[in-house]
């Protein structure tokens, strides 16, 4: 994410297909065309195709485990693999943001503290705490599924729906900072969750069904929710780490309500 300002370059201009490429810069490692450059006001639109972006994730991770299953890997092994691919599409994007998160609402002793602390590199306790339940909880599920089919469907919805979460945090919750991501992106119009929310619900309904579609939503929901008031509570509103931190409790809310209902 470069300066858009030479003429050597292809700029961001707005657009379903543009804004698809600002959130694959954003929330992936994948490879794109080269000279394609944006700033951070882009995702002030382009994040209505966030939940996009959990088709890829999800479908990449969900091949390789439904693929390692019927190799005949034990489903706690193609969990792991799963997992492993997911953090090497992303770059273990949202896993840092939970854990930088994590550490400061942990361990400091106020607004400005809990900051200093999410934006330093440095892990700790709390960081590694957390991460240990949040991967451990997806393998877990993972590994409990009854056929590696559903794994694949929970994998793709889970990954879709938590990813849907984040423009709404865009465009509900103030910014933390007076700088960094959240506050570059800014305030979404309405129109970007709306079309946000459309995406999940057809994705949750054709895979999963209306029954158990509805649960993943409504669980993401949750999960959003609640990690979005302690982050209100905590440092009084959102950043880059928080959304991050959103979209990783909601995929686990996803991924638990529908392992129960099953």
């Amino acid at each position: 994410m470069t300066d858009p300002q030479s003429d050597n370059r292809k700029v961001y201009k707005g657009g379903w297909v543009q804004d698809f490429m600002v959130v694959l810069v954003f929330l992936t490692r994948l490879p794109i065309k080269p000279g394609f450059t944006f700033d951070m006001s882009a995702l002030k639109t382009a994040c209505r195709a966030f939940a996009l972006i959990g088709l890829i994730v999800g479908g990449a991770s969900g091949t390789v485990y439904i693929l390692a299953a019927y190799m005949g890997l034990p489903l706690l092994v193609s969990a792991i693999l799963a997992m492993a691919v997911q953090i090497i599409v992303t770059g273990a994007l949202h896993e840092d943001a939970i854990g930088d998160v994590a550490d400061g609402f942990g361990g400091g002793a106020d607004k400005e503290k809990k900051l200093a602390i999410m934006r330093d590199s440095r892990v700790g306790t709390y960081a590694v705490t957390a991460l240990i339940i949040v991967i451990g909880l997806k393998i877990a599920v993972l590994g409990s599924m009854p056929d590696p089919l559903l794994g694949f469907a929970f994998l793709v919805v889970a990954a879709t729906l938590s990813r849907g979460m984040m423009t709404w945090a865009l465009y509900l919750m103030p910014t933390a900072r007076e700088d960094g991501l959240g506050h570059g992106a800014g305030r979404p119009d309405i129109i970007a969750p709306l079309v946000s929310t459309v995406i999940c619900v057809l994705i949750a309904i054709l895979v999963l069904g209306p029954q158990l579609g509805a649960i993943a939503l409504m669980s993401g929901i949750i999960g959003a929710s609640l990690m979005g008031m302690i982050a209100n509570r905590q440092i009084g509103g959102q950043t880059g780490d928080v959304l991050g931190a959103i979209q990783q409790m909601s995929e686990i809310f996803i991924l638990v309500a529908c392992l129960a209902a099953i």
